[in-house]
C-alpha cells in the first residue's frame, strides 16, 4: 500500500509542477509583458523570464541606460496575478451590481 501512495504523490506532484510552470511561469508572466508596458506608457519594460539580472531595488524596478525601467520576472509574476485579480473584482462588481 505504501507503494501505491509513494507513485500517486509523485504522479500528483509532478502534474502540480507542470500547473505551476504553466499559470505561474509562463502565463502570468506573459500577461506582465502585455500590460505592464501598456499601462506604463511604455516607460517599463519587462524583464525575459529566465533572466538572473542583478541590481534591482525592493520593487523589482532597475534604471536602464536608456532612461526607461526594467521589472524583474519575479515582480512581474505579481503584476500579471494583480491584473488578473482586478479583472475578477470587476467582473464580480458588475455582474452582482455592487
Amino acid at each position: 500500500m505504501k507503494k501505491i501512495g509513494f507513485a500517486f504523490d509523485a504522479v500528483v506532484g509532478l502534474i502540480l509542477d507542470i500547473l505551476d510552470l504553466l499559470i505561474v511561469e509562463f502565463f502570468l508572466h506573459r500577461t506582465a509583458r502585455i500590460v505592464v508596458p501598456l499601462v506604463s506608457f511604455g516607460r517599463v519594460k519587462v524583464e525575459e523570464i529566465y533572466t538572473d539580472d542583478i541590481a534591482f531595488n525592493w520593487l523589482g524596478f532597475k534604471r536602464l541606460p536608456s532612461g526607461r525601467f526594467l521589472l524583474s520576472s519575479t515582480m512581474s509574476k505579481f503584476a500579471g496575478a494583480l491584473f488578473w485579480l482586478l479583472c475578477l473584482v470587476a467582473y464580480l462588481s458588475f455582474t452582482r451590481g455592487v
